[in-house]
């Protein structure tokens, strides 16, 4: 049966009370005057009737309704997105910083291993690491510790952060890592991250950090005259597993993800998008869905899962297909008219 969610879109806001996000529950009326049901997602008391015209008018989409992905019943779901914590290690403690900025630390944990436990107990099916310490200096200051977290999941472990060899990358993936991600390198010395992707296939991200579109390198303290999406390009049909899209301006900044850039990255290739940036609470991870059938397959959040602005738990509940399915009473499950 297919399932179905839609987005308000800005022109639509004052209808819906300010909520973006809508799952259907069915249709009220016949014919012209068919109306359909919408439940919103982050607070399911508040319901709404939409001519079923004004949703099945293409024309009216982008200033007024737009479908989110259609979700199909088994194990594939085009519209599954990933919410993946991210344990950022600086001097073997969880911090994070606010924009890249080495200056404006902010320390959350002094147990990064009891932190990863935590987030694989609320469901989290992926872990994010990022070794500032190496990305800022290329040594491999966190080692111990990173050794000591896939040592202690049951789930897949990625890290980025000052991997900038071939000799570096197969160490982190002898070690347990599932995923290196290749930041500057990538950039650097783009035939490196060819030739680990066709000996690793699966297991070889591209990190792409941007300021004004433009890649950032080395931490974030160097700005190249590259267009992210460019660089995006160059990996296509490499065997990369996937692209990290930073948008440096949001990072940390619990203001939202730049859509704008991510659906702009998505469109550069066939590779998959994982967004970093701006996620503040689960309003953000919803808006992601939007660009979902374009590619975005993942987010990656610190700063809101730490600050508590948003709940693991409720976030994935939140994009699960029970939530965000269609629950339509017509024969068929489908919006008709």
């Amino acid at each position: 049966m297919k399932q179905a969610a839609w987005t308000a879109q800005p022109a639509s806001l004052e209808q819906s009370g300010g909520y973006r996000h809508f799952a259907v529950l069915g249709q009220r009326g016949r014919g012209a005057e068919r109306q359909v049901e919408l439940q919103a997602v982050l607070q399911r008391s508040f319901r709404l009737l939409v001519p079923l015209r004004e949703l099945k008018d293409r024309r009216l989409w982008q200033p007024g309704w737009q479908p989110l992905a259609t979700l199909q019943d088994g194990p594939s779901r085009a519209a599954a997105m990933e919410i993946i914590p991210a344990i950022d290690l600086l001097d073997g403690q969880c911090v994070r910083l606010h924009q890249g900025n080495y200056d404006q630390v902010t320390q959350f944990s002094d147990d990064p291993v009891a932190q990863a436990l935590s987030w694989q107990e609320q469901g989290a099916q992926r872990l994010h690491l990022v070794d500032l310490d190496g990305a800022r200096s290329g040594e491999p200051v966190n080692d111990r510790v990173v050794k000591a977290i896939t040592a202690a999941l049951r789930i897949p472990v990625q890290l980025g952060g000052g991997v900038r060899s071939s000799e570096r990358a197969e160490e982190l993936l002898a070690c347990g890592l599932d995923r290196v991600i290749l930041g500057t390198v990538a950039i650097e010395q783009p035939e490196l991250v060819r030739q680990l992707a066709k000996r690793h296939p699966g297991r070889v991200v591209v990190g792409i950090d941007a300021k004004d579109g433009l890649v950032a390198t080395r931490g974030w303290l160097e700005t190249s005259s590259v267009q992210a999406t460019d660089l995006a390009r160059s990996f296509e049909g490499t065997g990369v597993a996937a692209i990290i899209s930073t948008d440096i301006a949001t990072d940390g900044t619990l203001s939202g993800p730049n859509l704008e850039a991510l659906r702009a990255m998505a469109q550069a290739s066939s590779i998959p998008v994982i967004a970093s940036g701006g996620v503040g609470n689960l309003e953000h991870i919803l808006s992601l869905l939007s660009v979902a059938p374009l590619g975005v397959e993942g987010v990656i959040v610190g700063r809101a899962l730490y600050d508590g602005s948003l709940d693991l738990k409720e976030a994935l509940e939140a994009i699960g297909p029970e939530r965000l399915q269609d629950a339509l009473t017509s024969p068929n499950g489908s919006i008709t008219g």
